[in-house]
């Protein structure tokens, strides 16, 4: 049985991430031979005797391999991205699931697809065949449109949406996250079309938990003490809807390590499950008949499991409750079997089951964090000799999993919060034993009585109110994230190898699992160096080890803009909480072009670089103030000086001269002018003048003079540009052998500071959000 709970589950990780695809078009073959004859092998295994046994237990191995391998290519294929013209119409029939997700202008629908044609009547494109697997389509509606009702059977009339593309290198992987949610195509409803309803739901959960995200929404609450409300919190905890949670919940989540308390996830369905069996233990003892002829125990698992299954349901079977579901049946399966103590199988079986329910889910960082903290627990305490108190337990599991889990978060966010085993000590079980099961008993009772019950929702929003208030202090301290950027597998590795030696009670040397997480935890100065990436605008960003300078068009109201702060925590600069200087922010408020945005750098004792100062500067109307005559600072090689007709005075180019590789003196210049008549006056002023590369950011639909192009250096200059050229420029560029770097194709451009050498070329991602 070991073979098939570890052979199958590898497999498929590897036919997902690794060899998808490796059998062609033989996978369902391959799959099925493999299949039957494992099970022939399992069949009359017994038989043979004992020296043939460990030969049949390697092939069985290799047939579970292989058997895993093929469901994992089948699945990964089927969740493809499908081939959609962005300049047709297609029809597509399905029923809508989950919660929409209202934005200020539109809302998102998810649409389980049963059928995908050209035309009404055809199912030419994609016709679902497997249930097992369900195919998800994004449809996108404006206010003006429908408005779809979850449990809805219909048809209507799509047509794809252009992906904007996120060209940086901490551009979110946002084609692995719909691969991982079943997501094959983003839509928007076709303006004017019909939606012709093919049947309704009477009652889904679906549609009781976007009421439920509609009621809190309208529902208005002071953030009282806690500077924050609660209401989303408590939203997100009963149905799994984060869609009211702003930027400051997730703030304080994320610098105190409790991001998955308001992800449901086997978290949850482990604490309510927990709640219930300690609520109905004394319900079944009470019981005699029941207890005359099947443990007390046995039914208050029982119960315990279908309390689970109903908060998973209110959490719409989203994919992390599901596994959580799975892992939870495994348990009480053997613990109604009496065979609750091999832990160990019931992980390993869990992990099959969860793969095979469905196979990407292996792409998923949640997927790998739940498993791996189940497995920290069970190596903690899973084979204690002499039972300790619930309490030191407690304190255990939470300190083992801060530092069982810092490798991962270190290399897959690059940060991790150093206050997280304290917070979570106490917001665990606050949330888990109180807030939830106030929540959902709340939620049940609203369905039936309204408002009547409110006062169970003051009481779980008080209560949130105060952990809130809790968490925002231990968020404000200044060393409450630990920053370390990028870093390689094999250092996460070693730091994993390094943890279980430290977690391991009588293992001598222990001290040297420390030291084996060294290289993962110091922080080191990496990604020196300038780059062109962007996302709809162009954005130019110079990082030196002392400060990190970007240029760009205005990004106001944010003074950090999202994009500045994932390229930071890429590179491992932290940013602190509470107020940090801003300087001249009036620039980037007022700003009609180009903005050049300066975040001044300062080191702990530790050299762990943190953001200190931003200052902001409008290059059209203005020089940095402690720029010399020619815009450059002592000692930083680097000057940005505006070109810009007076006449035209919210327009101009910006020339910005650096050291780059082998000590060469480059001269870029960033063109974000969509006026022509600018773009001739500026060409003339600029006659004389060339430069090594061009960078133009023109807006949509908006022409290029073709005089730019002369404006290049003879040899191996480069113009970059946002989006593909028309092909008549594209012509000429050929024609004067000029490279053309197109962002959106290519990806994001960068030239390296530290070490000689050319220019490197770097893959983009789908820009998006979870």
């Amino acid at each position: 049985m070991w073979t098939l709970v570890l052979g199958i589950p590898v497999g498929i990780v590897v036919g997902v991430v690794m060899l998808s695809g490796i059998f062609g078009q033989n996978t369902t073959v391959i799959l099925l031979l493999a299949a039957i004859s494992l099970a022939a092998l399992y069949l009359v295994g017994p038989r043979f005797s004992d020296r043939l046994i460990t030969v049949i237990r390697v092939v069985c191995l290799l047939l579970a391999l292989i058997v895993g391998m093929s469901i994992g290519s089948l699945a990964k294929h089927r969740f493809q991205p499908m081939a959609l013209d962005t300049n047709l119409t297609y029809y597509l029939t399905g029923t809508v699931t989950g919660v929409p997700r209202w934005g200020k202008y539109s809302r998102r629908y998810q649409v389980e697809a049963a059928c995908v044609g050209s035309q009404a009547q055809q199912c030419d494109l994609y016709r679902s065949s497997l249930p097992l697997w369900p195919v998800v389509i994004e449809v996108t509606a404006t206010g003006a449109q429908p408005e779809l009702v979850p449990g809805q059977r219909l048809q209507i009339q799509v047509r794809p949406k252009q992906q904007q593309l996120q060209a940086s290198p901490a551009a979110f992987d946002v084609k692995r996250w719909l691969l991982s949610t079943h997501t094959v195509a983003r839509t928007a409803l076709l303006k004017g079309s019909e939606v012709k309803l093919l049947g309704q739901r009477v009652f889904t959960l679906d549609r009781f938990r976007a009421q439920l995200n509609r009621y809190l929404a309208d529902r208005r609450e002071d953030p009282r003490w806690a500077g924050l409300t609660s209401y989303p919190v408590i939203l997100a905890l009963v149905s799994g809807d984060r869609s009211l949670m702003n930027d400051n919940h997730w703030d304080v989540f994320n610098r105190t390590g409790t991001t998955h308390l308001v992800a449901i996830s086997g978290l949850h369905i482990g604490l309510v499950a927990a709640f219930a069996m300690f609520v109905l233990q004394p319900v079944f003892r009470r019981w005699r008949w029941f207890t005359n002829r099947y443990p007390a125990s046995h039914g208050a698992v029982f119960g315990a499991w279908w309390v689970a299954l109903f908060y998973t349901a209110m959490a719409g079977f989203a994919l992390p409750t599901q596994r959580a579901l799975i892992m939870l049946t495994v348990f009480v399966v053997l613990k109604l079997l009496g065979r609750a103590r091999q832990l160990w199988f019931g992980l390993a079986a869990a992990f099959c089951l969860v793969l095979l329910w469905d196979p990407v889910a292996c792409l998923s960082m949640g997927f790998w964090l739940s498993f791996t903290a189940v497995y920290l627990i069970l190596w903690l305490i899973g084979g204690e000799v002499e039972k300790s108190s619930a309490t030191s337990q407690w304190i255990t599991v939470q300190l083992g999993l801060f530092v069982g889990l810092a490798p991962v978060l270190l290399w897959t966010v690059h940060s991790v919060s150093l206050v997280s085993a304290l917070t979570n000590v106490v917001a665990i079980p606050v949330i888990g034993f109180v807030v939830v099961p106030v929540s959902l008993l709340w939620a049940l009772l609203w369905s039936v009585f309204g408002d009547q019950v409110g006062f169970l929702l003051d009481w779980a929003a008080a209560l949130q109110d105060g952990l809130l208030w809790l968490l925002q202090v231990s968020a404000g301290w200044r060393y409450s994230v630990w920053t370390v950027g990028e870093r390689g597998f094999a250092s996460m590795a070693l730091a994993m190898v390094g943890v279980l030696w430290l977690v391991s009670a009588g293992v001598p040397g222990r001290i040297w699992g420390a030291v084996l997480m060294l290289p993962l935890l110091m922080p080191q100065v990496h990604g020196l160096g300038a780059y062109v990436m962007g996302a709809g605008s162009g954005r130019l960003v110079f990082h030196f080890e002392d400060r990190v300078v970007s240029l760009s068009r205005s990004h106001w109201p944010q003074p950090l803009a999202s994009w500045q702060a994932d390229l930071m925590a890429h590179w491992g600069i932290g940013i602190p909480p509470g107020a940090i200087t801003v300087n001249n922010s009036k620039a980037l408020w007022l700003s009609t072009g180009a903005v050049m945005s300066e975040f001044e750098l300062s080191s702990n004792p530790l050299g762990a670089r943190q953001l200190e100062r931003m200052t902001y500067f409008d290059l059209c109307k203005q020089l940095p103030n402690d720029l010399d005559g020619e815009g450059e600072r002592e000692g930083d090689n680097i000057s940005m000086v505006p070109w810009l007709d007076t006449r035209y005075p919210k327009h101009c180019a910006v020339e910005i001269q650096w050291q780059g590789p082998r000590s060469t003196r480059q001269r870029w210049l960033y063109w974000p002018i969509d006026s022509v008549r600018v773009q001739r006056s500026l060409l003339k002023q600029l006659a004389n003048e060339r430069f090594d590369l061009i960078l133009l950011d023109v807006g949509k639909g908006k022409s290029v003079e073709e005089g730019v192009l002369s404006l290049l250096k003879a040899g191996k200059s480069l113009i970059i540009t946002m989006k593909p050229v028309p092909d008549a420029l594209r012509t000429i560029m050929q024609q004067r052998g000029l490279q053309l770097h197109t962002i959106t194709v290519d990806g994001y451009y960068s030239v390296p500071l530290a070490e000689p050498g050319s220019a490197t070329l770097h893959e983009s991602a789908e820009i998006g959000s979870k």
